[in-house]
């Protein structure tokens, strides 16, 4: 998960948080393993990653996504994995159950967990998830964050103006991709079309594929952000929403709970038409009591970029002490 040229948007919030890691005073090199390109640039990231470790130019490994947390299992320095979602979550099957090639990927992720001196995962439920006790011990949760000199609330006028939007038209941002089941954007649509009965009319504005610094504008132009997905390990919507005063109406999912719970004005709802409806009627006509700056300071990304670093002293540390004790006598009974 990085952005290229090709795909701009993907991945963008781990760059943002490497970018603040440096801007705190760390060293970074980002290492790319481009696995959209092939299946094989993992196999030939192994003895990449292993080489740059070996350089002694650097103190930890920071690997994000459970099967780059495997790649760098293979190098010699402390190692923290980032999880993101569906590498602990999961990703469902139109049976029922989860995909073949998601198994194979909790287990590696579940290496990689094992491997690593410190974890990082986007929320409690993903926390919960980690198969060893002792991996959840090592684990934190510390969410993605946002950069609030972008995203803040501002006036939706100017933003619809830029949009070439109708300044009367109500509008539900669905800001996901709509061929992802999970997204489950079947869901959201059963929900707008109970809006009309309500008294309400709004459309169900799905946007995809805009690029991050656009993205302010998207959220301050919108009535409403609505999240309708089966699963999230953070979703960076609500936060980002959240973070522009935008009201949200969401099912539980990932840690939605615990930004709405600090925002009045949002609403977590059931996972069915009718209660996402009524939330959508609520968030909509009372738009103007949505207050984020809770949210705001909880996801600063100076904030977040310190909890790293935190988590890189910790690896470094808790490898210092497992070298201690494989040198400590033990005496004989």
């Amino acid at each position: 998960m990085y952005p290229t040229s090709q795909r701009p948007t993907y991945g963008g919030f781990i760059e943002t948080q490497m970018n603040a890691v440096a801007a705190a005073g760390a060293h970074v090199q980002v290492d790319f393993i481009n696995g959209r390109r092939s299946d094989r640039e993992y196999l030939k990231a192994i003895l990449r990653i292993r080489r740059k470790a070996q350089s002694g130019a650097f103190d930890v490994v920071h690997a994000h996504y459970g099967l780059c947390g495997f790649v760098c299992a293979f190098q010699p320095l402390p190692l923290v994995v980032s999880f993101w979602g569906d590498d602990l979550l999961g990703t469902p099957s139109a049976a029922g159950g989860i995909t073949i090639k998601s198994q194979i990927i909790l287990s590696i992720s579940s290496i990689a967990a094992h491997r690593a001196e410190a974890i990082n995962c986007e929320s409690e439920e993903m926390r919960s998830r980690l198969r060893r006790s002792r991996d959840r011990a090592k684990a934190h949760v510390i969410p993605n964050g946002v950069d609030t000199r972008r995203f803040h609330p501002g006036d939706r006028a100017s933003s619809r103006s830029r949009l070439r939007l109708s300044v009367d038209e109500r509008l539900i941002i669905f800001p996901n991709a709509p061929g992802e089941r999970r997204k489950r954007l079947d869901l959201a649509q059963a929900a707008t079309q109970l809006l009309a009965a309500r008294g309400l009319t709004c459309r169900l504005w799905v946007v995809q594929g805009v690029p991050p610094v656009e993205m302010p504008d998207y959220y301050r132009a919108a009535d409403c952000l609505l999240l309708t997905s089966d699963w999230e390990g953070s979703a960076n919507v609500v936060k980002e929403a959240i973070c522009c005063d935008l009201p949200v109406v969401s099912v539980d999912a990932g840690d939605a709970r615990r930004w709405t719970d600090l925002t009045p004005g949002c609403h977590l709802v059931d996972r069915n038409p009718d209660a996402i409806a009524r939330g959508l009627v609520a968030a909509v006509r009372d738009r103007h009591r949505v207050d984020g700056t809770r949210v705001r300071e909880e996801l600063d990304i100076p904030r977040t970029a310190q909890s790293i670093l935190g988590l890189y002293a910790e690896a470094v540390t808790r490898r210092q002490e497992a070298r201690r004790d494989d040198t400590t006598p033990r005496s004989r009974a």
